[in-house]
Formats: structure tokens, C-alpha cells, sequence
């Protein structure tokens, strides 16, 4: 039975690199969905601009179409460390150009870093599945998922209160010097697995008869051929539905309850906190108990904390009792999140893990970017209480798919591929 063995033991090097690299992961993200609404709020700029920000995930939405290129095509490692210094040049960039009067070419440089962006979630989540064996993919997913949220955690208050108290070139101008230096440490502690590269890739390949043009269709059929594919992607899209809804609405249901900027500050810091936490109690517990023990609870205690924002809505209590609340969803959140990420690392094969687990996560992409689109208009003609009843009844498809859904993984388990030199081995 899964879960009897013990979890493997954290090595400080693997929780280096996985806390680098997914910060690495979140601080692109954060400067072109907060710190640039943000920009844009400050200067005035319509409320279509500002909403527009959201557009730019479409880049990770679509970033399947050209997942298999990063497979194929040198080492993931080589980039992940590129994307991330060319992040950090273009972020320079911006904050050298960022004013009202250059709004055009403002959106053009930020629609290129979210394709520099979307590409370095494919590498970064390949390197990921190519360097560690399953077990650890499963202990390091809260620890991931806790880097990234951390480097949400610094763009949306440390920089944004910098470019507040200084300007916006030093807002900007900080995040990409950051970025920088995320790039130049992750070029020294990325991991050096001995199948993260382009020979081994097309010696794959062509002992399978497929040429390097072929293997880049084979990609997707591979995704998409997989055992009871229509389930799995739906449950894929369904997975986080409703809670992403909830997040969409909540910040406008938390003004009209009387939390102002300043206390939704304070809120947004200690949610962000608690879904840390659980990130990192979510990981170890699948570790420790195995994910096929954990799968269904975690999706029933993250869809069935949704109901508390009904209540929030509906009584708006004072604010102690509101953080509460905001805490107890985002710990519940956070756990079920852990869970989902396990889930799709568990439906990429090992040949095409960059792309397939790219594949999985634009289409949890495309459920956040449709729900995100239709909560407003759907909330505005509720009112908040029925929004948020809607928002829990879109969480019921997969409160009942979780348990027809495949927990074993696509394929069996296997050790991941030894580094390539003995500088890059974790340390105990």
C-alpha cells in the first residue's frame, strides 16, 4: 500500500535549488500581475488598462504550443538560468522606460516578458521532474509552492511600498536587479541530472524511431493519449474552479464589507503567509502518508472552506473575525493546491516532462483565465452572497471526479537520473 514507505530525507542543496528557482518562478509573475497594476493604478491609467494585466496569462495559457522546443532543445537547466537573467535585463528595461507617456511600448516589453516568463515555467517545472525521483517531487511541492508565493509576497508589499516611498524606476529597477541575482545563484546550485540534455533527449528518441521533428508532435499525442484522458482533463480544468472564482471576487466583496486598502494589505500578507504554511505541511504530508491517501481529502478541505466566504458575505463581521476567516481559507487553499500540484507531476511522463506537465498546467491556466473573466459580470449581477454559492457549486464536479480520477502515476515509479558530475549531488 502507498504511503508505508518513509519519505526521503531533505537535502539542503534540493531545498536550495527548489526555493531559487521557484522564486524565480514567482517574481516574473508578480511584477506583470501586481507591481504593474500597481504602476498603473498609480498613474491614472482607465480601469481597462489596468484589467488588461490579466491578458498577459495567456502566454502561460499557450505555453504548451511551444513546450516541446524547451524538451528538445538544449538543457533545461541552460533555460532556466537564460530566462531568468533575460527576465531581469527586460525588467531593467522597464523600469528605465515605465512612464505614462510611453504606455504602448510599456505593454509591448511586458507582452515579451510574459513569454520569457511562460518559457522559463516550462523548463523550470521539466528540471523539476528530471531531478528528483517521485517521492521528492512530492516532499519539495509545498516548498515550491511556498517559494513562489514568497516571491509573490515581495513584489505585491516590498517593492510596491519601495516604488510608493522612492518612484517607480526603483520599484521596477529593484525587481529586476533581483531577478538578476536569482539567475546568477541558480546558475551555480541548478542541479545537472545526467538526462537534462539534448543528446540524451534524441538518443531517446531515435532508439524509439522517432526523429527530433516527429518527437515535437509526439509530445502532445503522448499528453493526450494517456489512460482515461477525457477524466483526467477534466478534472485537471475542474480541480481549483471554484476556488479560483472565490479569489477573483474577494477582494471587491472585502471593500463592500468595510475592509479598507490598508487592512486588505494586512490581510494579503497573512493569507499569503497561511497558504505558505500549508504549501509546506500539504507537501510533507503527502510524503509521509503517500498521495493516494491524500488526494481526496485535500480536495474536500480545499472546496469545503469556500462557504466561508458565503458567511463573510453575508454578515460581515469585524475585522479580527474576517482574518480568521481569510486565514482558515487560504491554510485550506494552500493544502488542497499541494495536493493538484502532485497530481499533474503525476500525469507527465519522464521522456517529455517539461512539455506534458506544461500541457497540464495550461489547462488549469485556461479554467483560472475563464472564471477570472465571468466572475465579474456574474457577481455584479448576484450580488456577492450567490456568487460565492455559485463559486462553491462550480467546486462540485471535482468533489465527486476526485474519486474516479488515476492516483497511481502515468508511469511507474523511477529513481531520477543521476547529475552529471559529482558538484552538482545534493548535500545530506
Amino acid at each position: 500500500m502507498e504511503g508505508a514507505p518513509p519519505p526521503p530525507p531533505k537535502s539542503r542543496r534540493a531545498l536550495l535549488w527548489t526555493s531559487t528557482s521557484y522564486f524565480g518562478e514567482g517574481l516574473p509573475w508578480s511584477f506583470l500581475h501586481q507591481i504593474a497594476t500597481e504602476f498603473l493604478t498609480a498613474i491614472g491609467a482607465s480601469n481597462t488598462q489596468i484589467s488588461s494585466t490579466s491578458l498577459l496569462h495567456l502566454a502561460v495559457t499557450f505555453k504548451f504550443a511551444w513546450s516541446p522546443f524547451v524538451d528538445l532543445f538544449g538543457r533545461l537547466r541552460t533555460w532556466v538560468v537564460a530566462m531568468e537573467l533575460l527576465l531581469g535585463v527586460g525588467m531593467l528595461v522597464v523600469a528605465a522606460l515605465a512612464s505614462p507617456g510611453a504606455l504602448s511600448l510599456f505593454w509591448i516589453l511586458l507582452s515579451v516578458l510574459a513569454v520569457f516568463h511562460a518559457t522559463h515555467d516550462i523548463a523550470c517545472d521539466g528540471l523539476y521532474l528530471k531531478a528528483l525521483d517521485r517521492p521528492s517531487q512530492a516532499l519539495y511541492s509545498g516548498v515550491r509552492t511556498a517559494a513562489f508565493r514568497a516571491a509573490m509576497l515581495v513584489g505585491s508589499s516590498a517593492l510596491v511600498v519601495l516604488a510608493g516611498k522612492t518612484s517607480w524606476l526603483m520599484g521596477f529597477g529593484s525587481c529586476g536587479l533581483l531577478m538578476i541575482a536569482v539567475g546568477l545563484v541558480n546558475a551555480l546550485v541548478l542541479p545537472r541530472p545526467a538526462s537534462d540534455s539534448d543528446a540524451a533527449d534524441r538518443a531517446r528518441n531515435r532508439a524509439a524511431g522517432h526523429p527530433t521533428a516527429a518527437a515535437f508532435g509526439l509530445a502532445f499525442k503522448s499528453f493526450l493519449a494517456q489512460p482515461q484522458a477525457p477524466l483526467v482533463l477534466s478534472f485537471m480544468f475542474l480541480y481549483r474552479l471554484g476556488d479560483i472564482m472565490m479569489f477573483a471576487m474577494s477582494k471587491p466583496m472585502l471593500r463592500d464589507i468595510g475592509v479598507d486598502t490598508a487592512h486588505r494589505g494586512i490581510l494579503n500578507g497573512l493569507s499569503i503567509s497561511a497558504f505558505i504554511v500549508a504549501s509546506l505541511v500539504g507537501g510533507a504530508t503527502i510524503a509521509r502518508l503517500g498521495f493516494k491517501r491524500c488526494l481526496v481529502p485535500m480536495t474536500y478541505v480545499q472546496n469545503l472552506a469556500i462557504p466561508l466566504y458565503i458567511a463573510l458575505a453575508v454578515f460581515a463581521p469585524p475585522f479580527p473575525v474576517v482574518i480568521a476567516i481569510v486565514m482558515v481559507e487560504q491554510f485550506a487553499s494552500g493544502i488542497g493546491n499541494a495536493s493538484h500540484v502532485v497530481f499533474l507531476m503525476r500525469r507527465s511522463r519522464a521522456t517529455f516532462s517539461a512539455s506534458h506537465y506544461a500541457f497540464a498546467t495550461a489547462i488549469v491556466s485556461l479554467g483560472s483565465t475563464l472564471s477570472g473573466y465571468l466572475s465579474g459580470p456574474l457577481n455584479t449581477k448576484v450580488g456577492h452572497p450567490w456568487f460565492f454559492t455559485c463559486a462553491f457549486l462550480a467546486s462540485v464536479p471535482a468533489l465527486i471526479l476526485v474519486w474516479f480520477v488515476p492516483r497511481e502515476a502515468i508511469e511507474a515509479a523511477a529513481p531520477a537520473a543521476p547529475p552529471a558530475s559529482s558538484s552538482s549531488a545534493a548535500a545530506p
